[in-house]
């Protein structure tokens, strides 16, 4: 798989959505996140957003959606997001700031910069379960793998 795939076009590292990791790694939690949101589990899919497929749960996303309309790759492109005036990403740039810890300003920052080999990297570490090593996902307090503390 292209690790570009995993660049979400919002600044987030798609390799550390529920929603991607519910699918590649537990198919009881892919169950209950699809009772969650009141879909079928086979909805809740995804390869990342530099390779939606008509699948994909990413393809519902507000985000994707709206860069999809404007022609844009990515949230850094639009003169809203400069501006600080486009309410969606606001609204997810401060909950995925305050609950997870995550900036997507700065992850887009890097991005935009040519970074991403390096921000790919980066996020690989830090969403990786420092006991088992295996895939964690944003927010996480325990590894769904292992489930010990984080």
């Amino acid at each position: 798989m292209d690790k570009n795939a995993l660049v979400g076009r919002c600044g987030l590292y798609c390799g550390a959505c529920v929603i991607y990791r519910a699918e590649r790694d537990d198919p009881e939690w892919q169950k209950r996140l699809a009772e969650h949101f009141k879909c079928p589990a086979e909805k809740v899919c995804c390869q990342g957003c530099g390779v939606l497929t008509p699948d994909c749960w990413g393809n519902d996303c507000g985000m994707v959606k709206c860069l999809d309309e404007r022609g844009y790759q990515f949230c850094y492109e639009c003169s809203e997001y400069e501006a600080k005036t486009c309410d969606k990403f606001e609204e997810i740039w401060k909950r995925y700031l305050e609950e997870d810890s995550v900036d997507l300003r700065e992850n887009l920052s890097r991005i935009k910069e040519g970074e991403v080999e390096e921000w790919l990297k980066d996020c690989e570490k830090l969403y990786t379960c420092p006991h088992c090593g295996k895939p964690i996902t944003t927010g996480a307090e325990k590894c769904h793998h292992c489930y010990l503390e984080l």
